[in-house]
């Protein structure tokens, strides 16, 4: 399983943490996001990360952010966060980056900037298990797990991009959300999905959009 940080720590995270908000970008947990950092305001976000704990929010923003870019425009209030997996500082300042995404927060509020970025004070959003706990949702995984092979057999171009995923010692929560990262058809969906705290409905989610995939991967073969 991706872990590199325990709840304690991660509760801590968020309680000051500071927000890179991107349009079309939902940062799902358990994937990882590549980032060009750029902007001023971005380049001092990742310095003071990086002298920090590495740790930030991906918010969605909001429609009609083109009118209000340069100053604060809205975000959605579920934002997947992460940790700075990798760091290449370029030599004009700007740099590029892979987050970790470790779990989901909903921003409470957003703190007077001291910086030209973005802070918000958060809370950690848990992921809500069936009453039998992980053991619950194992079968349906596995299944998951099958109908995702029979799709990479027909599509073989797919192989490489699934193998992590095809490996048994992935945790089921890491599965289902880099699955869905995978499947799900709009940015729209992912928001949709990020905001689902129960990990059973998020897999029926998935079960349905993946079953379709294979419907239509039989039909084509």
């Amino acid at each position: 399983m991706i872990k590199v940080a325990d709840e304690k720590e991660l509760l801590t995270a968020v309680e000051s943490i500071p927000l890179f908000p991107l349009p079309g970008m939902v940062f799902i947990p358990y994937t990882v996001l590549p980032l060009h950092v750029f902007e001023p305001r971005y380049r001092d976000l990742v310095d003071d990360a990086m002298a920090g704990d590495r740790y930030l929010a991906v918010p969605r923003l909001q429609p009609g952010w083109e009118n209000n870019y340069e100053a604060s425009p809205a975000v959605f209030q579920v934002a997947g966060f992460g940790k700075i997996l990798r760091y290449e500082p370029l030599a004009d300042g700007r740099a590029n980056i892979v987050l970790l995404g470790l779990g989901r927060m909903r921003i409470r509020n957003e703190m007077l900037p001291d910086s030209l970025y973005r802070v918000a004070e958060g809370c950690l959003l848990a992921d809500e298990l069936p009453e039998r706990g992980i053991s619950a949702i194992v079968g349906r995984v596995a299944r998951l797990r099958m109908m995702l092979a029979q799709i990479v057999g027909g599509r073989p171009q797919l192989a490489e991009r699934v193998a992590p995923m095809m490996h048994k010692e992935m945790d089921p929560i890491p599965f289902v959300n880099s699955l869905a990262h995978l499947v799900l058809p709009d940015v729209d969906a992912r928001q949709r999905y990020l905001e689902i705290d129960k990990v059973e409905d998020r897999l029926e989610l998935v079960e349905t959009l993946l079953a379709g995939a294979v419907t239509a991967a039989v039909a084509q073969a």
